[in-house]
């Protein structure tokens, strides 16, 4: 039921030197407009950055940015133009990121 619905995005987890202490980075490799995803598809969201603990692992990583694609955080926007539409015009920013996810994830 959202804008993501049906599209096959990749994905990169960039796991660093200090992993598992330190987080993993994660970009989408697949276009997508989406608040927390900037132009580079690197992924914006708390888990990957101030609330990384060492044991939650790689499986929580993937759902949590599973979890984004349901519920975006329109709050720490990367991509301010999704972010500003998902707050003030829903139903705009639902069109423009099912027709990207049309175009580049099917």
């Amino acid at each position: 039921g959202t804008p993501y619905a049906g599209g096959f995005f990749r994905i990169k987890l960039a796991l660093g030197k200090d992993f598992p202490s330190g987080p993993p980075k994660g970009y989408f490799l697949t276009k997508i407009f989406h608040p927390n995803v900037a132009s580079n598809g690197e992924i914006c969201v708390n888990t990957l950055k101030k609330d990384w603990k060492a044991d939650l692992g790689i499986r929580h990583v993937l759902l949590v940015i599973k979890c984004l694609l349901i519920v975006p955080n329109a709050e720490s926007a990367l991509n301010e133009e999704a972010g500003k539409l998902l707050l003030e015009a829903y139903d705009d920013y639902a069109a423009r990121a099912k027709m990207i996810t049309e175009i580049h994830a099917q």
